[in-house]
């Protein structure tokens, strides 16, 4: 998961109140008991379902079935991995991260960097501002004010040293604008700026920081557009322009619009359409599907209606099956020849545009269209071809429900039995894999009742556990396992909260099943938990003498007990006596 110190996890957890922390992303209002309610921030609802407890530190959706701590909730508010959340908190709460060594040497490089970017950001702002010629060309080209300002777009002048002469002062300073790819080293020595006479388009990660610049020639010039290279802030195959303004515009996104340049994504938000993000000058990755599909389930490719776009579209393929999983929907929309989105939208208006893309083709559509285009559908020969060629792609699909089904619709098209074609997928099944994962071995663990109630109270009331007798352990069975690594934990930490002793299971085969039972709806007051805990554990402890009852009276069944088992017999039989007497 992580090298941060489980220590420093939960000193992060301490300082923090669940209920302040959300309800400065999402108004809580008190309802009952120690509960806050609120809309769920995760999914659209018109009735308050998102409940944060102040005594467990923890929230839960009823509606979506969101829950977890406070790192939970700006992991997903914020679309963060669980290094960068921990991060985040710690800089809100006035901490420092323990790293090592190593790591403090790479972090001051890359802030460094961000620094570097921030400040070259702000000097092609000021030079834009102070250019009549780049003003004027955003004038034409239709770019607001604020547009501008909301992409932080800047102006490279046509000098060849402008930002070297600002920014490169010393022998650090000029290596930092060399590693962030704002310089070029001369063969005879010297430097020169990489962006000369261009308009600037700042590129940001998801978190809004600057990592790279794209430069367009306002006159005449190649290469038309320009991008920052390769860098340690900056890979083009994983990073999309636009994205944290999408991020920033829109609390949940339905579907995310993937387009082909800076000014599409430009003219698209200028005109009332928010959810668009571009690829880099590069062709589409499968990292930057896996990072969409972070934030939405719903991707829609826009391409030129042009034999290009088509070709583009043909080549995303082999990188959208392999990752397109069942319960995602990716579509392709084609504008007309000749326009891309930032011209057709400027010609068309915001509502005309959004309707084109209520009609775009799904992947199943286009990928068989695209196909039979190329092959005689009319003869044996040519749907023989058009099977072996959809089968191709159909094989580095994820064995589920949407392979299951393009095999019905190439069984259909190419009028070949489902049976024919699963055959040229030998790993085709539609079982359950043999092999679980120790995750999901544990979700589907049947808990007997009692092992439910025990494990659910002390997730949900674990300071009810430090006034447990000592004699509450239970035997020595699987079950007891996990109730005894609870009672561990929680004894670690005396002011254990539910959002804390589940971060103790982050990453454990037990995190989900525990998480199940920390928002189970056991309807018993407070003041009967304690009760409640005793006889569960008094009854487990019933069981497990039960089986050791039983295998002796077995063995006494073929005249095999020796004396020192009859009185071990005797013995339990009298000790779950007393136990039951207790429950009862």
């Amino acid at each position: 998961m992580s090298t941060i110190p489980r220590d420093f996890i939960t000193l992060l957890l301490a300082r923090i109140d669940v209920v302040d922390f959300i309800n400065q992303h999402v108004p809580l209002r008190k309802k009952s008991g120690s509960n806050y309610f609120a809309c769920c921030p995760f999914h659209q609802e018109k009735s308050a379902s998102f409940s944060v407890s102040q005594t467990k530190q923890f929230y839960y959706c009823f509606g979506c079935g969101a829950h977890g701590n406070a790192i939970d909730f700006i992991m997903q508010q914020d679309h963060l991995t669980f290094p960068e959340a921990i991060e985040a908190l710690a800089k809100q709460y006035g901490l420092t991260v323990p790293k090592t060594q190593g790591a403090y040497q790479k972090e001051d490089t890359t802030s460094k960097l961000y620094e570097l970017m921030a400040a070259a950001t702000q000097q092609y702002q000021h030079a834009l501002k102070q250019s009549s010629h780049a003003m004027n060309y955003l004038k034409n080209r239709g770019i607001s004010s604020a547009i501008a300002e909301q992409f932080n777009l800047g102006y490279a002048p046509g000098g060849w040293t402008f930002l070297f002469d600002l920014l490169g002062k010393t022998e650090t300073d000029k290596k930092n604008l060399l590693d962030g790819g704002l310089i070029i080293k001369k063969e005879s020595g010297g430097f020169y700026d990489r962006f000369r006479d261009r308009l600037i388009f700042p590129i940001t990660d998801h978190r809004g920081r600057i990592i790279g610049f794209g430069g367009r020639v306002i006159d005449q010039g190649e290469p038309k557009y320009l991008n920052s290279p390769e860098t340690p802030l900056f890979q083009k195959g994983h990073e999309l322009y636009g994205l944290h303004q999408t991020l920033s515009a829109n609390r949940h996104l339905n579907r995310i619009l993937l387009v082909e340049g800076y000014m599409d994504v430009i003219a698209l938000f200028q005109h009332g359409i928010s959810n668009v993000v571009a690829t880099l000058g590069t062709a589409t990755t499968k990292y930057h599907l896996e990072r969409l599909f972070r934030y939405s389930q719903d991707i829609i490719f826009c391409f030129d209606g042009d034999a290009a776009g088509r070709k583009a579209a043909l080549r995303a393929l082999p990188v959208i099956f392999p990752i397109a999983k069942d319960g995602v929907q990716i579509r392709f929309l084609f504008l007309p020849e000749g326009e891309d989105p930032d011209t057709l939208i400027r010609k068309e208006g915001q509502s005309v545009f959004e309707k084109r893309i209520e009609t775009s083709l799904p992947l199943s559509t286009f990928f068989f269209q695209s196909l039979s285009e190329h092959c005689d559908m009319a003869s044996v020969e040519g749907r023989a071809r058009f099977a072996a060629q959809a089968l191709t792609e159909i094989k580095t699909l994820p064995s589920g429900i949407l392979q299951s089904m393009f095999l019905e619709e190439l069984s259909k098209r190419a009028r070949l039995s489902l049976d024919t074609l699963k055959k040229g997928i030998p790993t085709f099944s539609t079982a359950p894999t043999s092999h679980p994962s120790s995750l999901q071995r544990t979700v589907q663990i049947k808990l007997h009742p009692a092992v439910k109630k025990i494990v659910g109270l002390l997730l949900q009331f674990p300071q009810k556990a430090h006034t447990l007798p000592l004699t509450f352990l239970p035997s020595s069975t699987q079950d007891a396992d996990l109730i005894n690594k609870i009672i561990l934990v929680i004894q670690s930490e005396p002011n254990m909260t539910t959002g804390l002793l589940l971060e103790h299971f982050r990453g454990q085969p037990e995190e989900m099943l525990l998480k199940k039972l920390a928002e189970w709806e056991h309807f018993i007051p407070d003041e009967g938990v304690i009760g409640e805990l005793l006889g569960a554990i008094r009854l487990l402890n019933a069981l497990s003498i039960d089986q050791k009852i039983n295998h002796l009276l077995q063995k006494s069944a073929d005249n095999c007990l020796s004396d020192e088992e009859k009185l071990q017999l005797s013995a339990f039989i009298q000790e779950k006596k007393t136990l039951l007497e207790k429950i009862e």
